[in-house]
C-alpha cells in the first residue's frame, strides 16, 4: 500500500471556497476510477504566523505503478482544474509514503 499526500498552501481568504472544492470536486474525481482510496483531509498547524494555512489531502493505492497511471490521466485534469479555478493562489507538494509495521 502507498500513501498518495498532497500538501495545500492556501490564502486564507480562499479557505471557504477551497474546502468546497476539494470536497466537492477534486476528491470525487480524484477516486472515481478506485485507483486512489480513501481519501483524508486534514489541516497541518504551524508555528509561523503569516496569511496562509495549510492542509495535507491524502489517498491510498495498491502500487506506484497504479499511481502513475492515475497521474498521467486524472492527476493531469485535476491540476488544470485547480489552476482554471484559483489561478496561481493555492500551491501544492506532493509526497509518497509507505507505511511501516511497527
Amino acid at each position: 500500500m502507498i500513501i498518495y499526500n498532497t500538501t495545500f498552501g492556501v490564502p486564507k481568504e480562499l479557505e471557504n471556497e477551497f474546502l468546497d472544492f476539494i470536497r466537492d470536486k477534486f476528491i470525487p474525481l480524484s477516486i472515481k476510477n478506485n485507483i486512489l482510496i480513501e481519501p483524508r483531509l486534514a489541516r497541518i498547524f504551524s508555528k509561523e504566523d503569516n496569511d496562509d494555512l495549510s492542509y495535507a489531502l491524502e489517498f491510498k493505492t495498491h502500487t506506484i505503478e497504479a499511481l502513475e497511471k492515475w497521474n498521467s490521466t486524472v492527476g493531469k485534469e485535476l491540476n488544470f482544474l485547480i489552476v482554471t479555478t484559483f489561478g496561481q493562489n493555492i500551491q501544492g507538494f506532493a509526497t509518497l509514503l509507505q507505511p511501516v509495521d511497527l
